[in-house]
């Protein structure tokens, strides 16, 4: 059973998250393979729309040719349940006219969350669960919300 370590790197709070690689596979093996070369690392940032979320920009750097971007919809849900974390892709000038491709990993933390952009509903695939220390992880972001950004850390966990 592969798992991931998410860190809340200036407060030392982390969460394990289990790959739900039966429902995900595709999304699982694409993130998974892109960690072998290193933790993605970045600021999360709290979700505006979605609820009880924190959002992470994963490094577009770490997929060979975009293979981020090209993942199947896997496991899609609109619901998200406390400690489900999903992926989404953007292809340049989707997201608000951005130029770049983003790839996000999104965290929920709570309940009453719910893929609701200023767009519409937005499926996205759910491919982990965190399943250790998800209220220590989810005061922090809580948190989020008032204080703001916060450096975060993906990784395997061994």
């Amino acid at each position: 059973m592969k798992k991931l370590r998410i860190t809340f790197v200036d407060e030392n709070v982390a969460a394990t998250a289990v790959l739900l690689e039966d429902k995900a596979p595709a999304t699982c093996n694409c993130i998974w393979n892109a960690l072998e070369q290193r933790p993605a690392e970045a600021m999360g940032i709290h979700a505006m729309w979605t609820g009880r979320e924190i959002s992470v920009p994963f490094p577009g750097d770490l997929f060979p040719k975009d293979e981020g971007l090209s993942l199947p919809p896997e496991n899609q849900i609109t619901i998200p349940l406390p400690g489900d974390i999903v992926w989404n892709a953007y292809a340049p000038y989707q997201w608000q006219g951005n130029p770049n491709i983003v790839y996000d990993f999104g965290v929920f933390y709570g309940r009453d969350s719910r893929l609701l952009l200023p767009m519409g509903w937005k499926p996205s695939s759910l491919f982990a669960r965190i399943e250790e220390n998800l209220d220590a992880f989810a005061a922090v972001c809580a948190r989020c919300q008032r204080e703001g950004l916060k450096k975060m850390r993906i990784e395997r966990a061994l």
